[in-house]
């Protein structure tokens, strides 16, 4: 392989962690306030159900609930486990076994 590959492999690679660690890097040694690290706290789950919603509710670019029932159906033991047991990890396991259950039937 020539350099121009190299480099922009290294570029990529750069350019692509830069952004992840860089902020952890320097957020680890300040102090928040605790109203902003409880804020800061429901962020991934707040992306995490705006793509699910967006993924679930939209067939065509519009709203409709028609189309992916299966999903739908999906939500039911997802919610329950995520509102009881409070583990995202485990949550996201429960909806993909659902789905994979509810398609196999």
């Amino acid at each position: 392989m020539n350099m121009y590959i190299w480099t922009v492999i290294l570029g990529g690679c750069i350019v692509t962690l830069l952004p992840r660690v860089l902020p952890i890097t320097v957020m680890s040694k300040m102090k928040l306030h605790p109203k902003l690290e409880e804020f800061l706290k429901y962020i991934p789950i707040s992306i995490l159900s705006a793509l699910i919603a967006v993924e679930i509710f939209t067939i065509d670019d519009k709203f409709s609930i028609m189309g992916n029932e299966l999903e739908i159906l999906a939500l039911i033991p997802t919610i329950i486990i995520g509102v009881k047991k409070k583990d995202l990890l485990l949550t996201v396991v429960v909806g993909i076994i659902s789905v994979a259950l509810l398609r196999l039937i």
